[in-house]
């Protein structure tokens, strides 16, 4: 049972914990900070009608206007502060981090904040101990190694019934390593494949992707990143040991006509909870297209998908080296990331 949905003990409905006041949620983990956001959402969506997104950069004085609000119909308000500048700098955050933490010292009694970083934020950073000093709480996520990996995944085999035969479960880590989001995605296919019945370690080799794919899939990922340069290396990586340039091209492709029709459907009103509908996919990614779609603007997409063809072409016919040419895009995606944020 999701934590956050209502349970039911003795025939009875038992309500659902309210969200956190005040919580921090950070780490290099993306899969699971971001489901502890989820969970602090699912509970804001059962108490009130709704939560109020900031996503990055936004400036400093509308979160601090946003903090200090006080509702006008609803008891209470929610605030999720997704990536703020003012947490990624560590250690020496200087003035941004403690002016985000005197913003927190501003916070009206009636509004409640998750603040989320897709990086480590130290116990030293002020705003790390501001929610501590203000009786917040902290949760952090850093990535899972090795055995840790396989006790995670061992616990979301179970969750969903599934019944892996010997093996199975070898297979899918080998593939996935540890990409916690990657692991869902194939146990949730798995699951829906299977039906309620056993699943064969062949039919495991059948379904889940092999590593390239695995990798290939990350680069966007990495690119709407935190680090858009790590997108730019990761792609280029790819193509310098040898992996299909046309299979980076087509998966580039094919993931950025997605973002692109979830931006339509964002920008026509639409939200997490649609995109999962009319795309037909899970929740996670669902989410997951959300962020990116915020990251970076259509027409910038539109240019990478056109950019993809005419190399693409090139390439096909001769008339560029592929590796040259990937790089070549790849490091002018991340740039395009980066000028944008810096806008």
């Amino acid at each position: 049972m999701t934590p956050g949905d209502p349970r039911i003990a003795g025939g009875r409905s038992q309500p659902v914990a309210p969200p956190a006041d005040l919580l921090l949620v950070h780490g290099d983990d993306r899969h699971r900070v971001d489901e502890a956001v989820r969970q602090w959402r699912r509970r804001a969506a059962a108490a009130e009608l709704g939560v109020e997104v900031i996503e990055a950069p936004a400036p400093l004085d509308r979160v601090r206007s946003s903090l200090a609000e006080i509702p006008l119909i609803d008891e209470r308000r929610y605030l999720l502060l997704r990536d703020p500048p003012q947490l990624t700098g560590g250690r020496r955050s200087g003035e941004a981090g403690r002016a985000l933490a005197e913003a927190l010292e501003l916070r009206a009694p009636s509004t409640s904040v998750c603040l989320v970083s897709h990086q480590s934020v130290p116990a030293s950073h002020p705003v790390a101990a501001a929610v501590g000093r203000l009786g917040g709480e902290i949760r952090a996520f850093n990535l899972l190694r090795g055995r840790d990996v396989r006790e995670w995944a061992e616990r979301a085999v179970a969750e969903r019934g599934l019944r892996l035969r010997a093996g199975a479960l070898d297979h899918l880590l080998r593939v996935a390593g540890s990409d916690l989001g990657v692991i869902a995605a194939e146990l949730d296919k798995l699951s829906a494949y299977s039906g309620g019945e056993p699943v064969e370690v062949e039919t495991v080799r059948h379904l889940v992707g092999g590593a390239e794919a695995v990798e290939v899939w990350n680069v966007l990922e990495r690119l709407l990143g935190a680090q858009p340069g790590r997108g730019a290396a990761a792609a280029t990586e790819l193509v310098e040991e040898g992996h299909s340039t046309q299979h980076l091209i087509a998966t580039l492709a094919g993931q950025l006509s997605e973002l692109r029709r979830a931006q339509s459907l964002l920008g026509s009103g639409g939200s997490g909870g649609r995109l999962a509908t009319e795309l037909h996919i899970p929740e996670w990614r669902a989410d997951r297209l959300a962020r990116q779609a915020r990251a970076v603007a259509p027409e910038v997409v539109e240019d990478w998908l056109h950019q993809l063809q005419a190399i693409d072409a090139a390439i096909k016919s001769g008339e560029t080296d592929d590796r040259q040419a990937m790089g070549r895009f790849a490091l002018g995606a991340a740039r395009a990331v980066a000028r944008g944020r810096a806008r």
